[in-house]
Parts: C-alpha cells; structure tokens; sequence
C-alpha cells in the first residue's frame, strides 16, 4: 500500500493491490488488482465531508485519516524546507506515508515509485 499527498490536486491518494480471482476458459486464477481511493484535504487542512462519508468504512480509510492528522502536524506541507529521502532534492517533493515506520518520507517526482531507504 502507499498513500502519499498531492499538492497540486489537494489529494490524499491510496493505493494498494488485491488479490482478485479470475476465470478464463473455465480455468481459475488470482491476479494482483490494483485499487485506489483518493480523498480531497480542504483549504483548512481537514478532509472533504463527502469524501469521508463515501469511504470511512473502508478498511484503508484509518490509514488516510492518520497521514492527514500527521500532515497537519507537521511545518510546510507544502514541500518547501525538506528533501527527498532517495536522492535529497528540495524542489519538487511531495509527502509519502512510510507503513513500516509510521512516519512521513518526502520523495522527489523521479523517486515517486521508489521505495524510500533511509539510513536511520
């Protein structure tokens, strides 16, 4: 799963893959659906009314909901004054939710599929 902010579209976007079972030719497989769910953060930092009426029963939805309460917490969101965890370029980096670390990363737009190794 990742989650990460977009600034230009004012977007938290979700995504993660699932198994889903396929039948072909009455023969049975799984393949890796890649699902994705994306939540508009107002002016005023809080998530869109609609948006979390539509998806707060989803199971990804607490994930969504703690990146943005960190988010909120944190000196410009918007970018300016950090550098991205791969290749530390300050223009252009966007915020990423790490899972393992429970943290926020900031990553460039040529590492936005990359994932993060930070030397902690």
């Amino acid at each position: 799963m990742s989650l990460r902010y977009d600034q230009d579209r004012k977007r938290i976007i979700c995504r993660w893959e699932e198994p889903t079972k396929v039948v072909m030719n009455k023969k049975e497989g799984v393949i890796s659906r890649s699902r994705m769910i994306t939540v508009k953060v107002n002016d005023n930092g809080k998530l869109n009314s609609k948006d979390i009426r539509r998806h707060a029963r989803h199971p990804m939805f607490p994930h969504i909901n703690r990146f943005n309460q960190m988010l909120n917490t944190i000196d410009h969101p918007d970018g300016n004054g950090h550098k991205c965890a791969v290749c530390g370029l300050e223009q252009g980096v966007s915020p990423h939710f790490d899972m393992d670390r429970q943290s926020i990363v900031w990553l460039c737009r040529e590492h936005l599929t990359e994932s993060p190794k930070v030397d902690a």
